[in-house]
């Protein structure tokens, strides 16, 4: 039987969510929208209640369910439902290959592309039956505002363990690795002191950062792990020995022991910083007191080149005549939170370039050869 994805209605499909507003948290009328296709599709559909726990006016993420003609364990595809900004008023404009906005806006793609896709397939399994297991869709909130609304789905709906995240580039790309990540805040506490009448009797709290951070490997570390300080916050007014300083920051590698490992060479670049600033002053030892806290942001995306879910994929490709890649990114997905919960799913791109710019386009070509790829991995999946 050759089954074969509609990409008049793909395309159609497509230009018909980037125009519903769903900045991050505000999920709401999409989420409506989404519901109501599902169901005329014939999913059996459940929305958790993350929603309510990120602060979206959406009520959670949406998990739909599709019988196949065989039975066993479901293919899973995954989604998210937000864009960032400015995603409001979106005026998709078809021409020369391409989908753009009209300059003023995102275009969305990223990642209503891949909502198009997941749609398109559910719709060709259920109007044409092909031989074929179940699968499952996961629809969810606020994916790039820290993947939110994965760190808080009901796991114990999801019935599979292999599928594909649709929320990448570039068709030839399959992210099969992603970083852990840990968040890096310093707080610095100085000692204040009046800065034109007796600064030696104060310890700068900036002097401090700065000697720790002459000592420190930042950047890229090595090809596995970067790591980076953006914000800086401290000082009030300029006669006055800073007294109180934070930095915050990240690490990022593809391996936990090497993370850890550049978070132990800045801890102990601080320690050495305050050991470098303790003095006597009037007969009294005073010294900074920092604070570091380092939480995880969330874990390592890592599927084997051997996970059913990459080998099918790879095949489907070739099959389409695309040369793809499975390999590394420096950034994160949903696919790094569902990873923690067992669910091997790699990332494939879906034709979106230039994403969150009012330059962003979506390449037809390649995002009809994804859902053709796609739908190819959800037919052969369990055979």
């Amino acid at each position: 039987m050759n089954v074969k994805i509609n990409e008049k209605r793909l395309l159609d499909t497509f230009l018909k969510l980037v125009t519903i507003d769903s900045e991050s948290y505000h999920e709401g009328t999409v989420h409506k929208h989404l519901l109501a296709e599902l169901k005329k599709i014939g999913c059996a559909v459940f929305v958790d209640k993350a929603g309510k726990k990120i602060g979206s006016d959406a009520p959670g993420n949406i998990i739909a369910s599709l019988k196949g003609t065989r039975t066993g364990k479901p293919f899973l595809l995954s989604v998210h439902m937000d864009t960032v900004k400015p995603g409001k008023g979106i005026k998709p404009q078809v021409k020369g290959g391409r989908v753009t906005s009209g300059g003023t806006t995102i275009l969305g793609a990223d990642d209503k592309a891949g909502v198009a896709v997941v749609l398109e397939i559910l719709r060709t399994l259920k109007e044409q039956k092909p031989d074929c297991g179940p699968v499952q869709a996961l629809f969810t909130l606020n994916e790039e505002n820290g993947m939110g609304g994965a760190k808080n789905m009901d796991y114990s709906k999801v019935k599979g363990c292999d599928g594909l995240i649709l929320d990448n580039e570039s068709v030839s790309e399959l992210l099969i690795q992603g970083p852990e990540v840990c968040d890096f805040k310093v707080t610095i506490q100085g000692v204040a002191a009046h800065a034109g009448v007796c600064p030696e009797k104060g310890i700068s709290a900036l002097e401090v950062a700065a000697k720790a951070l002459s000592m420190m490997k930042l950047g890229r570390i090595d090809k596995d792990t970067v790591c980076n300080f953006g914000v800086v916050n401290g000082g009030e007014v300029t006669n006055v020995v800073m007294p109180l300083l934070t930095l915050k920051g990240e690490v990022r590698s593809l391996y936990s022991q090497k993370l850890q490992k550049q978070i132990k060479h800045m801890k102990d670049c601080f320690a050495k910083a305050a050991k470098a600033f303790t003095k006597r002053v009037d007969g009294k030892t005073i010294k900074p007191v920092i604070t570091i806290e380092t939480p995880q942001r969330y874990g390592a995306l890592s599927v084997p080149k051997t996970a059913p879910a990459v080998k099918l994929v790879l095949a489907a490709a070739k099959k389409h005549g695309v040369k793809l890649i499975a390999g590394a990114s420096g950034g994160g997905c949903d696919a790094n939170v569902m990873c923690q919960h067992g669910l091997l799913m790699p990332n494939l791109g879906v034709g979106c370039q230039k994403c969150h710019t009012t330059q962003e386009y979506l390449d037809l070509k390649e995002f009809y050869q994804a859902a053709a790829i796609t739908l190819d991995t959800v037919l052969a999946y369990g055979k």
